[in-house]
């Protein structure tokens, strides 16, 4: 067998001629055609092997001829003919300077593709939008989460409004040997070759827009890594937002929405699995695109500010996350105003950073402009007023003023509870907060009871190693120490150490003070 390497479309891919007899027989298979026990090609009819010659031995071009031909009863001749119409349409499509070394192969393609044309307008543009997922692995509700794109083309809906409407379509496909019903069940395969084909013709279809096809799978892409991170299934959600970030970066503007829900995404996810290094490589690339192609005060960029400030500060980079907080905040004061939602939420970030820097004059400021910003905009039980009267909360518990504090918990709890749910992360914060208040006022009790049902939360809500679970379970350690409880301390400062060693993002500081609290037992 002779290899070449069909290169006209982009990447490179080894094709293997077949032998002359080989060829013959490939093509009177798959044309439906009687094969003899023994081919001899001084008795096959002369056009098989005009047009095995003109197909250039090629295996794939070879089946999708032959499949034409099956489906629409064309004989050989017929299909010279057709050849030669295809090769004077192919050229017109290309600039003059442009010679197709593989124009079999392409010819073949446009043969069949605009006989779909004419069956099913429908599955001649669905094979085009196949074409931008994996080739190897395509299904049905992979390719309807792009319904969650905005404004999804007629055809679209129509396609993928029901399972058996979408089967039906991708069965013209099958015919034609454009796409393979694969071994899993209700997944289809493309050719690499055929892939690559289809991202080429897309330039000569003028009711067709490449952007729209990339925005309905990578819509995809995002919906189907939220499904995986939702389920816990974070190593195949962090595949899939990877896949949707690189072909975002191809395909589409930084500004694009699928191109920030992608990055977002995966912060969320980073920050989830508690590796904050790699949430960090994520943001700066973001930052820095944005920077470049909109401006500072984009509301983009200003929303990848703030929250690259929340990422340093839970890695305990203060002052790198005070200058993010100022950065933002005067963006959102320039661009949207005083008042508006987001400039209120860089303002409470500030506060929460003045706060773990003991600057508690500036904090309860701007805690206070929050709070009247939250309640006149959103109504005093919404979850932004809540989190800036539970941040008010920990300013007064800080400066020793518990009575104060005490009050404003239960308002923060109550709120929570009946605007959330007991579980919620904001909720368990809450209850997690308030047991440093009871711990403080000497009512170890309450905040053992407290402890436990924040340790219960995170564990059912989170996992077992997130920072807030291990957090909780080291507080629970201090807790029993000063109950004199020194069994269940050692036992909580073990766990502690253990948890904190094995997390993504290693907290060396955190698991040294575990430690030493053990070797205090």
């Amino acid at each position: 067998m002779e290899v070449l390497s069909l290169t006209e479309l982009g990447e490179s891919f080894p094709i293997q001629k077949l032998e002359y007899k080989d060829a013959i027989q490939l093509l009177l298979q798959r044309s439906s055609l009687p094969v003899p026990d023994l081919i001899r090609t001084e008795e096959v009819d002369q056009d098989v092997i005009a047009l095995a010659d003109r197909l250039d031995k090629l295996p794939l071009a070879i089946v999708i001829a032959g499949a034409y031909m099956r489906e629409t009863g064309t004989s050989i001749s017929e299909y010279l003919d057709h050849y030669q119409k295809s090769w004077r349409n192919l050229q017109s499509y290309s600039s003059p300077e442009r010679q197709y070394q593989n124009s079999n192969m392409l010819q073949t393609w446009l043969i069949s593709y605009n006989e779909i044309k004419k069956r099913d307008l429908n599955a001649a543009k669905l094979i085009l939008l196949l074409a931008r997922f994996d080739n190897r692995d395509i299904w049905y509700e992979l390719v309807k989460c792009g319904a969650y794109s905005t404004n999804q083309p007629v055809w679209f809906n129509s396609v993928i409004s029901d399972s058996l409407v979408f089967k039906k379509t991708i069965k013209t496909l099958i015919e034609f040997s454009l796409i393979e019903a694969s071994q899993r069940n209700g997944s289809y395969t493309m050719h690499p070759v055929v892939q690559d084909w289809c991202r080429h013709i897309i330039l000569t279809e003028h009711d067709m827009k490449a952007s729209r096809l990339d925005d309905l799978a990578l819509e995809a892409f995002n919906r189907l890594g939220n499904l995986y991170s939702d389920q816990s299934k974070l190593r195949e959600a962090e595949k899939i937002y990877q896949r949707a970030l690189t072909d975002c970066k191809k395909a589409l503007n930084p500004d694009h929405t699928s191109t920030f829900n992608s990055v977002n995404n995966l912060r969320i996810l980073y920050y989830d699995q508690s590796n904050l290094k790699k949430a960090e490589k994520i943001y700066q690339q973001a930052l820095t695109n944005y920077e470049k192609t909109l401006n500072p005060d984009h509301i983009s960029t200003l929303t990848t500010v703030n929250n690259f400030g929340n990422l340093y500060r839970d890695q305990g980079k203060l002052k790198e996350a005070e200058e993010m907080y100022q950065q933002a905040l005067a963006g959102c004061e320039k661009t949207l105003g005083p008042d508006h939602i987001s400039t209120l939420d860089s303002v409470n970030n500030l506060g929460i950073i003045y706060r773990d820097q003991s600057k508690l004059k500036e904090t309860e400021e701007m805690y206070q402009q929050t709070i009247a910003g939250y309640k006149k905009a959103l109504g005093p039980d919404h979850t932004s007023t809540l989190g800036s009267v539970h941040n008010l909360r920990i300013l007064y518990h800080d400066q020793g003023n518990l009575n104060k504090a005490e009050k404003i918990y239960q308002r923060a709890l109550a709120g929570y509870e009946k605007t959330l749910d007991p579980d919620h992360t904001s909720t368990l914060t809450t209850v997690n907060n308030f047991r440093n208040l009871y711990h403080d006022q000497g009512k170890l009790k309450k905040a053992e009871e407290m402890y436990q049902q924040a340790l219960a939360g995170y564990k059912k809500v989170l996992c077992s190693n997130h920072i807030s679970t291990l957090n909780s379970i080291y507080n629970l350690g201090v807790l029993y120490h000063d109950q004199g409880k020194l069994k269940e301390e050692e036992e909580m400062y073990q766990r502690a150490v253990a948890g904190y060693e094995k997390a993504p993002s290693p907290n060396h500081h955190k698991t040294e003070r575990a430690a030493k609290k053990l070797k205090r037992i």
